[in-house]
């Protein structure tokens, strides 16, 4: 899942300040010298206007950690590049590429993208200096564009959710639509962080989208004002009983786990509580993760003492992480609402949350992200993420291409989201208060 930016620390020096940094979400080298030729070419066609063609930092498969590359590339994994050889490639590029040559940055980043693409990892990721400002950005919780999460799959972009009162939704932009171009240039074969620098800019000025919506048979072109975008973090309301009992519900929606969520969540969840609510539904619905210490902290409100992830390097070393006892919502009866776009760190505090049956799960099966990204910074403005280990809940269920299953099935299709209904949230504040169990659809 894409749809997570993250801010641009600093490589730690020390392991104990790593941890902090490592991030859920959302990110030794096996270097194929064919595939480093491709990175070159591919910054020489972006020099031409053919920019990004072909050359997402991600790519659309995941092998295990650790894998090997085939035998047929003729490459011995002795972890050193044959420089010679990229230097011999470099001097024919030079004399024989008809056109201009492109710059010693647009090359540099050419290289280090195809030797990442040489992993599989879709995971594990460059990100050039111009893309890894938007994640800087995306964590303070402001900038300038649309106000809309993508996704990726399947080499289409789609539209996760919208901010309300934002350019998107004001402007006709519903979840479930998919991005075919943004101003004319295709974006199909680039990451979710591409086609957000596209979309970004100024406020004031227009971007045109060009979507694919499911009922439509042609494609169709909106015209946005970009506008300065805060996203919200928390989101919280207390939910009154339909047949007038007086009894609430509270209810949170966690957008991601940036570096407030812990404060503000604990912030309104401390809040509702002092009315005395019956229940409470965290809503974990398209939250696409984020850092590692927010998601621990968070569940600690949740969960009592014990362990609360399993995180194996490639070696199958192990760590795991727990909770404590001084939780503030580690009582009340709880419903957690989930779907597809729930992923990497949403999928940890779920999976805890169903393992140790502290509450029941009602939506969709999520994302199935299971794996952890150390982010760090380059000399040139730029990121790397490396993924360093996968993880697993505390009973030991892998997530990674899997996902979590909810207790109760209950879908909420796009008509549903554009008539403003909400069946699961409607299943969780009937069990809550009635103790009801949905049928699972």
């Amino acid at each position: 899942m894409d749809n997570e930016f993250l801010p641009v620390p600093e490589l730690p020096k020390r392991k104990s300040n790593a941890v902090k940094y490592i991030v859920l979400g959302m990110t030794g080298f096996l270097v194929s010298t064919l595939i480093f030729v491709i990175g070159v070419t591919v910054g020489i066609a972006s020099q031409r206007g053919f920019a990004f063609g072909g050359a997402s930092p991600f790519v659309n498969r995941l092998p295990a950690i650790g894998a090997t590359p085939s035998a047929s590339t003729g490459v011995t994994n002795t972890g050193k590049l044959n420089t010679a050889l990229i230097e011999n490639v470099v001097d024919r590029l030079k004399t024989q590429w008809y056109g201009d040559f492109p710059s010693d940055a647009i090359l540099t980043d050419g290289a280090i993208r195809g030797m990442v693409n040489a992993l599989g990892d879709q995971y594990t990721a460059y990100v050039e200096p111009k893309f890894a400002k938007l994640m800087e950005d995306d964590i303070t919780g402001t900038f300038e564009g649309i106000g809309a999460t993508l996704n990726k799959k399947s080499n289409a972009i789609s539209i996760v959710r919208t901010f309300e009162n934002s350019p998107a939704r004001k402007g006709g932009v519903l979840p479930g639509d998919i991005i075919e171009a943004v101003n004319g240039t295709k974006v199909g074969e680039l990451s979710t962080t591409e086609v957000a620098a596209l979309v970004r800019g100024p406020r004031g000025t227009n971007v045109t989208l060009t979507l694919r919506r499911a009922e439509q048979v042609k494609p169709f072109d909106l015209v946005l004002t970009r506008d300065k975008i805060s996203i919200p973090v928390v989101t919280n309301k207390l939910v009154d009983d339909p047949a007038g009992s007086g009894r609430k519900v509270a209810y949170a929606s966690l957008y991601d786990f940036s570096g407030q969520s812990t404060k503000q969540l604990s912030d309104v969840i401390e809040a509702m509580l002092k009315e005395k609510p019956v229940g409470l539904v965290l809503d974990l619905r398209n939250n696409g993760g984020g850092l590692l210490d927010q998601a621990t902290r968070i569940g600690d409100m949740f969960l009592k003492e014990g362990v609360y992830i399993i995180q194996r390097d490639s070696k199958g070393k192990e760590e795991t992480r727990k909770t404590g006892n001084s939780g503030i919502a580690q009582d009340i009866p709880l419903v957690v609402l989930v779907n597809n776009g729930s992923a990497s760190a949403s999928e940890v505090l779920a999976g805890a949350i169903q393992d140790y049956k502290r509450g029941i799960l009602i939506g969709e099966t999520t994302f199935g992200k299971g794996s952890v990204q150390l982010p760090q910074s380059l000399p040139n403005g730029g990121q790397l993420r490396i993924t360093i280990q996968r993880w697993y809940t505390p009973l030991g269920r892998t997530i990674q291409g899997v996902g979590i299953t909810p207790d109760y099935g209950v879908a909420r299709t796009l008509q549903d989201e554009q008539a403003e209904r909400d069946p699961q949230l409607d299943a969780a504040v009937n069990y809550l208060l009635t103790g009801a169990l949905p049928a699972s659809k």
